[in-house]
């Protein structure tokens, strides 16, 4: 009895040690936003495409909600070889690569159609090359969405409105002087802390797509939303570079297809927010203005001029690849 009772414990021990079921490969996606966010929705599918191609041979694990960092820590994740992937807008990405920042100038894209000819086209291959020297695979881009201003002090109309409002930005350059320009006094914060931040009124409010103000509840500590559209921004889809070595390249065509094959089912649900989360927010008690965007606009096109003389050609370039692609 005693040695069945020892064969027993030592097949209990065993199959745990290993697994049968066991993954060749894990591949962690993080992320800083809500599990049912566009983002996290375009994860998920990642998810359901990697496993199923690869015969589960490839496991995705998805950590939405910033639980494994916020959006910088996550990029340095990266480039040392500890997250295999994750994304951020261009701009973020400035930090590395500081010409990056030419693509949050204010009213650069009339609308995300106009956004995804761009990126979909040589501007796009361009930015894959230059950050790809940071320790990065480029995989594909995702639709961050078309940001709106909300705020607790009172409804926007004019670039007047926005004076001396305390908005929120990401910490990028050209989205920080964007929002300076049209009026406001932009603060940079985590996305993580702005919440609180404007519960206890250190900022007025802040600037996103929609999905992130419903889904964030943003509506319970701003009343007033203005549909500003002044940026529209794009995540750029990453693979740590160090990781991505180590795959076979089967497990690489299987990965880099299913983010390509997931872009449009991530970018139809930011265009689902966008198009029943306007009546949402405004059930939520939130007063909506729609201001003069040509007047916002005029304010933030010297940024242009000055993207070219900071950072030259490519700079030039860039913008003038975005304006064919109207």
């Amino acid at each position: 009895m005693k040695l069945v009772s020892c064969l027993a414990a030592l097949a209990v021990s065993t199959a745990i040690a290993f697994p049968a079921s066991a993954a060749d490969v894990t591949v962690k996606i993080a992320t800083v936003v809500s599990g049912d966010h566009p983002e996290n929705i375009g994860a998920q599918e990642i998810k359901r495409l990697v496993e199923e191609r690869s015969n589960g041979e490839i496991e995705v694990r998805i950590f939405p909600a910033g639980q494994l960092g916020n959006q910088r820590e996550l990029v340095e994740q990266l480039r040392n070889g500890t997250l295999e992937m994750t994304w951020v807008t261009t701009g973020f990405f400035g930090s590395w690569e500081p010409v990056m920042n030419t693509l949050e100038i204010g009213y650069l894209f009339d609308d995300r159609e106009h956004s995804f000819r761009a990126f979909d086209g040589e501007l796009g291959e361009e930015v894959a090359a230059l950050i790809e020297k940071h320790g990065v695979k480029h995989l594909g881009f995702y639709e961050a969405g078309m940001r709106h201003v909300t705020n607790s002090v009172r409804p926007i109309n004019t670039p007047e409105d926005l004076e001396g409002m305390k908005l929120r930005t990401p910490n990028a350059k050209y989205h920080l002087a964007s929002v300076k320009m049209m009026g406001a006094s932009p603060t940079p914060m985590a996305f993580g802390e702005l919440y609180a931040a404007m519960e206890q009124k250190v900022v007025d409010g802040q600037e996103n797509p929609l999905s992130n103000i419903h889904a964030a509840a943003f509506y319970e500590v701003n009343d007033h939303l203005a549909l500003t559209g002044h940026l529209h921004l794009t995540h750029m889809v990453m693979y740590s570079g160090v990781l991505w070595n180590q795959l076979s390249p089967e497990h690489q065509e299987i990965i880099e297809q299913a983010v390509v094959d997931s872009q449009q089912v991530q970018r139809d649900k930011v265009a689902s927010d966008d198009a029943s989360l306007l009546a949402v927010l405004e059930e939520k008690g939130m007063q909506i203005t729609r201001p003069d965007r040509a007047a916002l606009a005029a304010k933030v096109a010297p940024l242009r001029d000055q993207a070219a003389e900071e950072f030259g050609d490519q700079a030039k370039q860039w913008i003038e690849l975005i304006d064919q692609a109207r």
